[in-house]
């Protein structure tokens, strides 16, 4: 029988089970490390241990597979958003990294990702952002943002927010997250995983799909222009998922 998870809030509901108590960043928190040996040490785990292993992990024991990633290939000299849905935490952290190489990737997350006690320095290593609590530390998280779109990297943004595993529709999302992209006028593609099912095993195949690349309406305000490209990748999330996300393994209902 499939699992099946009941939500109240689409918005709000979160399924991840991570169970992890929540840490405030704090003031001293630092969103761009400046320290050399911080930073050697950060290439090193990235490019020479996580990166082996995101593609052992999506290829040999995920059989993850990438619908159409020749998109990204139109955008080699300058930085770029990728915005998917949300429904796996390993998939989700291991597909793009795999995908933007030999560009670097960063992920905005949950401050959850950062609160793990003796591992901050290695999430933030492996690319993560966390939202800022704080106006001053809003200002460093911005900051962070803009100098690694600068520097020709991607920013990889779940605007779902919250994790809702297997699940095969797109939940409803604000355009907030899209501001980035707007105000900093960089292109912005789609991921969109979508899960069909296999012959033999009951566990689903994944296939993402990448579409792209969208441009914000500069001739538009700032919340229009989100609005506008919010709306663009949602609705071709939406087609995607529509068509291709053809096996139900968790059973969603609302309450």
């Amino acid at each position: 029988m499939k699992k099946t998870i009941y939500y109240s809030n689409e918005l709000s509901d979160d399924f991840s089970n991570t169970n992890i108590k929540r840490k405030k960043l704090g003031s001293k928190f630092k969103y761009v490390h400046k320290n050399i040996f911080w930073r050697t040490i950060c290439f090193f785990i990235y490019f020479i241990v996580a990166l082996p292993l995101v593609f052992i992990i999506n290829k040999i024991l995920n059989h993850q597979k990438y619908k159409n990633k020749k998109v990204l290939k139109q955008i080699k000299n300058s930085g770029y958003f990728i915005y998917g849905n949300h429904t796996s935490c390993i998939n989700d952290v291991f597909s793009v990294p795999y995908l933007v190489f030999p560009k670097r990737n960063y992920v905005v997350c949950n401050p959850d990702a950062t609160s793990i006690p003796f591992l901050r320095n290695l999430v933030q290593m492996l690319g993560a952002i966390p939202l800022a609590d704080t106006f001053k530390e809003q200002k460093n998280f911005i900051n962070c943002i803009e100098k690694r779109i600068n520097q020709k990297q991607v920013i990889t943004i779940y605007p779902e927010a919250h994790i809702w595993p297997f699940y095969t529709k797109i939940r409803n999302y604000t355009y907030n997250s899209f501001k980035y992209a707007v105000k900093l006028n960089k292109p912005v593609f789609s991921i969109t995983t979508c899960y069909q099912k296999r012959k033999i095993l009951k566990r689903p195949k994944v296939v993402s799909y990448i579409d792209g690349p969208f441009y914000p309406d500069q001739n538009l305000s700032i919340n229009e222009a989100s609005k506008e490209l919010r709306d663009k990748v949602y609705n071709i999330m939406c087609e995607r998922v529509n068509t291709y996300s053809t096996y139900e393994y968790y059973q969603y209902i609302k309450k």
